[in-house]
Protein backbone atom coordinates (compact mmCIF):
# COMPACT_ATOMS: atom_id res chain seq x y z
CA UNK A 1 0.00 0.00 0.00
CA UNK A 2 2.74 2.27 0.86
CA UNK A 3 4.40 1.35 -2.81
CA UNK A 4 1.26 2.23 -4.38
CA UNK A 5 1.01 6.10 -2.43
CA UNK A 6 4.76 6.66 -3.17
CA UNK A 7 3.81 6.01 -6.58
CA UNK A 8 1.25 8.69 -7.28
CA UNK A 9 2.92 10.75 -5.05
CA UNK A 10 6.03 10.50 -7.51
CA UNK A 11 3.50 10.87 -10.22
CA UNK A 12 2.32 13.57 -8.88
CA UNK A 13 5.48 15.40 -8.86
CA UNK A 14 6.38 14.94 -12.14
CA UNK A 15 3.05 16.24 -13.63
CA UNK A 16 2.85 19.21 -11.56
CA UNK A 17 5.24 20.78 -13.47
CA UNK A 18 3.97 20.07 -17.11
CA UNK A 19 0.70 21.24 -15.93
CA UNK A 20 2.51 24.52 -14.30
CA UNK A 21 4.01 24.71 -18.25
CA UNK A 22 0.77 24.65 -19.72
CA UNK A 23 -1.36 26.70 -18.02
CA UNK A 24 1.19 29.19 -16.44
CA UNK A 25 3.71 31.80 -17.94
CA UNK A 26 2.76 31.42 -21.44
CA UNK A 27 5.76 33.82 -22.93
CA UNK A 28 9.10 31.99 -22.68
CA UNK A 29 10.41 29.64 -25.36
CA UNK A 30 10.92 27.06 -23.53
CA UNK A 31 9.12 23.68 -24.16
CA UNK A 32 8.55 20.52 -22.75
CA UNK A 33 12.13 19.88 -21.30
CA UNK A 34 12.78 23.32 -20.27
CA UNK A 35 12.64 23.64 -16.44
CA UNK A 36 11.93 26.69 -14.10
CA UNK A 37 13.56 26.74 -11.24
CA UNK A 38 11.11 28.83 -9.30
CA UNK A 39 7.80 26.79 -10.40
CA UNK A 40 9.73 23.67 -9.82
CA UNK A 41 11.17 24.65 -5.93
CA UNK A 42 7.45 26.05 -4.97
CA UNK A 43 5.91 22.89 -6.49
CA UNK A 44 8.49 20.80 -4.02
CA UNK A 45 7.40 23.26 -1.50
CA UNK A 46 3.81 22.44 -1.67
CA UNK A 47 3.85 18.91 -2.37
CA UNK A 48 6.07 18.40 0.68
CA UNK A 49 3.30 20.55 2.80
CA UNK A 50 0.34 18.38 1.56
CA UNK A 51 2.72 15.01 1.70
CA UNK A 52 2.85 16.16 5.31
CA UNK A 53 -0.22 17.04 5.51
CA UNK A 54 -1.41 13.68 4.22
CA UNK A 55 1.12 11.65 6.25
CA UNK A 56 -0.44 13.13 9.33
CA UNK A 57 -3.96 13.19 8.01
CA UNK A 58 -5.23 10.98 5.19
CA UNK A 59 -2.50 8.25 5.48
CA UNK A 60 -2.49 6.40 8.82
CA UNK A 61 -6.63 6.51 8.31
CA UNK A 62 -6.36 5.42 5.40
CA UNK A 63 -3.66 2.41 6.02
CA UNK A 64 -6.00 2.19 9.12
CA UNK A 65 -9.07 1.29 7.14
CA UNK A 66 -6.92 -1.10 4.75
CA UNK A 67 -5.29 -2.98 7.50
CA UNK A 68 -8.73 -3.20 9.03
CA UNK A 69 -10.33 -4.47 5.93
CA UNK A 70 -7.51 -6.97 5.73
CA UNK A 71 -7.96 -7.90 8.83
CA UNK A 72 -11.53 -8.68 8.35
CA UNK A 73 -10.93 -10.47 5.28
CA UNK A 74 -8.93 -12.59 7.40
CA UNK A 75 -11.04 -13.28 10.09
CA UNK A 76 -13.51 -14.20 6.98
CA UNK A 77 -11.15 -16.46 5.53
CA UNK A 78 -10.45 -17.83 8.98
CA UNK A 79 -14.00 -18.60 10.10
CA UNK A 80 -14.68 -19.84 6.36
CA UNK A 81 -12.38 -22.32 6.98
CA UNK A 82 -13.57 -23.09 10.43
CA UNK A 83 -16.78 -23.23 9.23
CA UNK A 84 -15.81 -25.54 6.24
CA UNK A 85 -13.91 -28.31 9.03
CA UNK A 86 -16.79 -28.21 10.69
CA UNK A 87 -19.44 -29.25 8.08
CA UNK A 88 -16.89 -31.87 7.32
CA UNK A 89 -17.02 -32.74 10.61
CA UNK A 90 -20.96 -33.06 10.51
CA UNK A 91 -20.90 -34.33 6.99
CA UNK A 92 -18.35 -37.44 8.85
CA UNK A 93 -20.65 -37.65 11.88
CA UNK A 94 -23.74 -37.62 9.56
CA UNK A 95 -22.45 -40.47 7.27
CA UNK A 96 -21.41 -42.60 10.70
CA UNK A 97 -25.14 -41.89 11.54
CA UNK A 98 -26.28 -43.19 8.94
CA UNK A 99 -24.20 -46.52 9.04
CA UNK A 100 -24.94 -46.71 12.50
CA UNK A 101 -29.01 -46.51 11.87
CA UNK A 102 -28.10 -49.05 8.73
CA UNK A 103 -26.45 -51.64 11.01
CA UNK A 104 -29.32 -51.05 13.47
CA UNK A 105 -32.26 -51.12 11.46
CA UNK A 106 -30.25 -54.80 9.43
CA UNK A 107 -29.99 -56.04 12.97
CA UNK A 108 -33.68 -55.71 13.82
CA UNK A 109 -34.42 -57.16 10.75
CA UNK A 110 -32.58 -60.42 11.42
CA UNK A 111 -33.56 -60.34 15.04
CA UNK A 112 -37.28 -59.91 13.32
CA UNK A 113 -36.63 -62.64 10.85
CA UNK A 114 -35.55 -64.99 13.73
CA UNK A 115 -38.44 -64.44 15.74
CA UNK A 116 -40.83 -64.85 12.71
CA UNK A 117 -38.68 -68.84 12.35
CA UNK A 118 -38.90 -69.54 15.89
CA UNK A 119 -42.64 -68.74 15.98
CA UNK A 120 -43.23 -70.71 12.78
CA UNK A 121 -41.33 -73.30 14.67
CA UNK A 122 -43.57 -73.50 17.76
CA UNK A 123 -46.43 -73.11 15.86
CA UNK A 124 -45.72 -75.61 13.64
CA UNK A 125 -44.80 -78.20 16.64
CA UNK A 126 -47.82 -77.26 18.63
CA UNK A 127 -49.83 -78.19 15.50
CA UNK A 128 -48.04 -81.25 15.34
CA UNK A 129 -48.91 -82.20 18.60
CA UNK A 130 -52.64 -81.53 18.60
CA UNK A 131 -52.37 -84.23 15.56
CA UNK A 132 -51.02 -86.18 17.47
CA UNK A 133 -53.51 -85.80 20.26
CA UNK A 134 -56.48 -85.71 17.84
CA UNK A 135 -54.82 -88.99 16.36
CA UNK A 136 -54.53 -90.43 19.53
CA UNK A 137 -58.20 -89.41 20.91
CA UNK A 138 -59.53 -90.63 17.38
CA UNK A 139 -57.77 -93.72 18.29
CA UNK A 140 -58.70 -94.12 21.63
CA UNK A 141 -62.36 -93.22 20.67
CA UNK A 142 -62.53 -96.23 17.93
CA UNK A 143 -60.67 -98.82 20.62
CA UNK A 144 -63.69 -97.50 23.05
CA UNK A 145 -66.42 -98.07 21.12
CA UNK A 146 -65.01 -100.94 19.46
CA UNK A 147 -65.14 -102.53 22.97
CA UNK A 148 -68.43 -100.98 23.33
CA UNK A 149 -69.85 -102.79 20.48
CA UNK A 150 -68.08 -106.08 20.88
CA UNK A 151 -69.68 -105.87 24.85
CA UNK A 152 -72.75 -105.44 23.34
CA UNK A 153 -72.82 -108.09 20.77
CA UNK A 154 -71.34 -110.40 23.47
CA UNK A 155 -74.82 -109.39 25.47
CA UNK A 156 -76.71 -110.30 22.70
CA UNK A 157 -75.06 -113.25 22.17
CA UNK A 158 -75.23 -114.05 25.67
CA UNK A 159 -79.18 -113.09 25.60
CA UNK A 160 -79.75 -114.96 22.85
CA UNK A 161 -78.11 -118.02 23.93
CA UNK A 162 -80.11 -118.58 27.10
CA UNK A 163 -83.08 -118.07 25.39
CA UNK A 164 -82.10 -121.06 22.54
CA UNK A 165 -80.75 -122.73 25.83
CA UNK A 166 -83.71 -122.03 27.15
CA UNK A 167 -85.65 -123.33 24.45
CA UNK A 168 -83.46 -126.40 24.30
CA UNK A 169 -83.93 -127.20 28.38
CA UNK A 170 -87.43 -126.82 28.61
CA UNK A 171 -87.90 -129.36 25.86
CA UNK A 172 -85.28 -132.19 27.23
CA UNK A 173 -82.60 -130.36 29.77
CA UNK A 174 -83.00 -130.43 34.55
CA UNK A 175 -81.41 -127.54 35.84
CA UNK A 176 -78.16 -128.72 36.35
CA UNK A 177 -77.84 -129.28 32.87
CA UNK A 178 -78.73 -125.56 31.97
CA UNK A 179 -76.10 -124.43 34.03
CA UNK A 180 -73.19 -126.19 33.00
CA UNK A 181 -74.36 -124.84 29.90
CA UNK A 182 -74.47 -121.37 30.37
CA UNK A 183 -70.94 -121.70 31.70
CA UNK A 184 -69.69 -123.36 29.33
CA UNK A 185 -71.32 -120.63 26.52
CA UNK A 186 -69.54 -117.85 28.81
CA UNK A 187 -66.35 -119.58 29.25
CA UNK A 188 -66.47 -119.98 25.14
CA UNK A 189 -67.33 -116.29 24.84
CA UNK A 190 -64.33 -114.97 26.58
CA UNK A 191 -61.83 -117.03 25.34
CA UNK A 192 -63.28 -115.92 21.34
CA UNK A 193 -60.88 -113.17 20.52
CA UNK A 194 -62.52 -109.44 19.48
CA UNK A 195 -62.70 -109.35 15.93
CA UNK A 196 -62.43 -105.88 14.44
Amino acid sequence: MRRSLFAITALLFTATPLLAQEHGEGGGGGGLLSVNPGLTIWTIVIFLIVLAILSRAAYPKILGAVEARERHIAELTEAAERDRAEAAALAAENRQLVEDTRARVHGAVEEARGQAEKMRAEVMDAANRERQEMLERARRDIASEREMALDSVRRDAVVLAMAAAEKLVRRNLDTEDNRRLVRESLAQMAQTPARA
